[in-house]
């Protein structure tokens, strides 16, 4: 189980350097635009139950497949059909931590317009950010300000790799070394304004909705969720690891699966633990119908999170030709 273990652990850490934000997260994880959209509407349509619905939907129906196991020998191919929901699971699961931070800003009542920062110049926004620290300090506490200045220091160290590399490659191969280092830059460029315009879409949207009273996840202290999110994204890449091992080490599939079924009840218990906690949150802002309130914050989960992976699904798209 040494080499299952190393997975699992290499897996996770990856996981959690990627998650700084949604969309290091989002293209970490590879999900197409198309398969962003269908997540979408899957949390969207989870209605019962909210976001606790569409998280115990897809843990419900990896544990079927392991009960399935029992009685017959699982082919690879039924094990790798859970590999894209459970990465689409560990998105959502993720978003909401990012939601309980503040990384992921929550809507007013009057939601802003969409604001895009694409065509803006890179160094025109830096120039405004470096503005506003100097006028406000602790602006540079804002989360999508430490990503963007974060970016800015992966560009500044893959250039002077380049200009370090550059003179001993070939004349007939420089054109193509070059273009590496562009697409890295081209990455590090879209990030920086996408966080741009969510820092633009944030203050339009307290601008518009300075007088509207806000909403339950605002009212509830979520940020003490935080950890609970980490811990319940970890459960979930630990079923996904382990699944994609067991496709891979055929031979010890069996073993791998059998191990995995024995997690199921401590798994979907966080399912449980998570209705709970909202509860508890409910009663420490004074809400005394907390079966009603706990339902509230699922659902809300749920509609910011279907928000941000539209908006998602929408940003991956390759611009028409």
């Amino acid at each position: 189980m040494v080499e299952l273990e190393k997975r699992i652990s290499g897996d996770w850490i990856d996981t959690r350097e990627a998650a700084a934000d949604q969309y290091s997260l989002s293209a970490f994880l590879a999900l197409s635009p198309a398969e962003l959209r269908d997540l979408s509407e899957k949390v969207r349509f989870s209605v019962e139950d909210g976001v606790l619905e569409y998280k115990q939907a897809v843990l419900r129906s990896v544990f079927l497949t392991l009960e399935e196991e029992k009685y017959q020998a699982l082919r690879i191919e039924e094990i790798q059909t859970h590999d894209r929901p459970l990465a689409g699971l560990i998105l959502v699961i993720l978003l909401q931590r990012l939601i309980a931070t503040g990384v992921i800003a929550l809507p007013r009542h009057r939601e802003n317009a969409e604001v895009s920062a694409e065509h803006l110049d890179v160094k025109l926004i830096l120039e405004d950010l470096r503005r506003r620290i100097k006028e406000d300090a602790e602006f540079q506490k804002h989360p999508a300000v430490k990503t963007i200045f974060l970016q800015v220091a992966i560009y500044q160290k893959e250039k002077r790799n380049m200009d370090e590399l550059l003179p001993n490659i070939k004349e007939e191969k420089q054109a193509t070394f070059r273009e590496n280092f562009q697409n890295t830059f081209n990455r590090v460029f879209s990030s920086i304004r996408k966080n741009y315009a969510d820092i633009l879409a944030e203050e339009n949207a307290r601008a518009r909705s300075a007088q509207s009273q806000e909403d339950l996840l605002i009212r509830l202290p979520i940020k003490s969720l935080a950890a609970f999110f980490n811990e319940q994204a970890r459960a979930v890449s630990r079923i996904r690891s382990t699944l994609g091992c067991a496709a891979q080490e055929k031979y010890r599939m069996r073993e791998y699966l059998v191990r995995l079924h024995q997690e199921k009840e401590s798994v979907l218990g966080l399912m449980t633990r998570e209705r709970e906690l909202y509860r508890k949150l409910c009663a420490d802002i004074g809400q005394m119908d907390f079966r009603t309130c706990a339902h509230q914050a699922a659902s809300r989960f749920r509609d910011v999170c279907a928000r941000v992976l539209e908006k998602l699904s929408r940003l991956e798209e390759e611009p028409p030709a």
